[in-house]
């Protein structure tokens, strides 16, 4: 209560300082979307004749008590992590490390030489998604097979959206499915993506395709391409190259030869063997006839001798 008190004093002396010919400042504020960890800009400007100095600003969310951040005179106070864009006449804001806890609706009030506003500013926090992961099912695609492709995204808030894409730019996300899971760890929020793009028959040669991640406004956070390995179009007829073809023809040139060579050498072999078997037959049947020719010779002589 006491510090209630106190800070009530301080503004009310700021007020007082303030000349009594000072006119409204029309003091606006943008609304703001800052991202998780890093640095969120909160614009606000003023109208005024002349310079304008600032004696103290004094912000706090609209649903507490407390100041979260006070700068008067030279003297600051609350968290750090919020400062003034500058501290002599621009009422802008920024907050270094941006945390979930620093979204809502906020009071703003401003005191100058020339007079003192208090208006609302509101806060959305948001959290860029990590790098996509994607992958193939089968691991190895085959043109003109089924086929599934994958891709993930997580840490992104609020939920965003993942749009597939071919070579030609062609949209294919009509045929995919997505799949949201929120999270939140020590409050951490966060809405994990997974889609799944299936075709019935891949045309390989659409190839590649990317997996693109947006948040939750539309806006590009990342992105991912799927390569097809060169085996993906292996059912194709293959063409040869004019290298191979001509190695092959010379292998089948060189082939024709030694086949006619070795029957050649067959005919030969069987020729040589079919030549040598009458000679030995013609040997065989002349045998008898000379036994024969001998014995009647010898039966001759003996009768002529007395």
């Amino acid at each position: 209560m006491s510090s209630v008190i106190r800070q009530f004093t301080v503004l009310s002396l700021f007020i007082l300082a303030v000349r009594p010919d000072g006119e409204l400042l029309d003091l606006k504020c943008q609304p703001t979307v800052g991202i998780v960890a890093q640095t969120t800009d909160i614009r606000c400007q003023y109208k005024t004749n002349g310079d304008t100095i600032i004696n103290g600003v004094f912000l706090k969310k609209s649903t507490e008590e407390n100041f979260i951040f006070q700068m008067y005179g030279n003297k600051i106070y609350g968290d750090k992590r919020f400062s003034l864009e500058n501290p002599t006449n621009d009422p802008s804001l920024k907050i270094s490390d941006t945390m979930f806890s620093d979204e809502g609706n906020y009071d703003y009030r401003v005191v100058t030489d020339r007079g003192e506003q208090t208006v609302q500013l509101s806060i959305t926090v948001t959290a860029k998604y990590s790098a996509p992961v994607t992958g193939t099912l089968p691991v190895t695609l085959k043109n003109g097979r089924l086929a599934d492709l994958y891709c993930n995204a997580t840490d992104g808030f609020p939920g965003g959206f993942i749009h597939w894409f071919d070579k030609h730019k062609t949209n294919w996300t009509i045929n995919s499915d997505l799949t949201k899971v929120p999270k939140d760890t020590n409050g951490r929020k966060s809405v994990a993506l997974s889609s799944k793009l299936t075709f019935k028959s891949i045309d390989v040669d659409l190839a590649p395709f990317r997996c693109v991640v947006l948040n939750s406004k539309y806006e590009e956070d990342g992105e991912s391409r799927i390569l097809f390995d060169k085996s993906a179009r292996s059912d194709e007829p293959k063409v040869l190259e004019p290298n191979t073809t001509k190695i092959i023809a010379g292998v089948m040139v060189i082939g024709s030869l030694i086949v006619g060579l070795l029957f050649a050498l067959l005919f030969f072999r069987r020729k040589r063997s079919f030549h040598i078997l009458n000679t030995d037959r013609r040997r065989s049947s002349a045998q008898p006839f000379l036994r024969d020719y001998d014995s009647a010779k010898t039966a001759e002589d003996d009768s002529e001798k007395p």
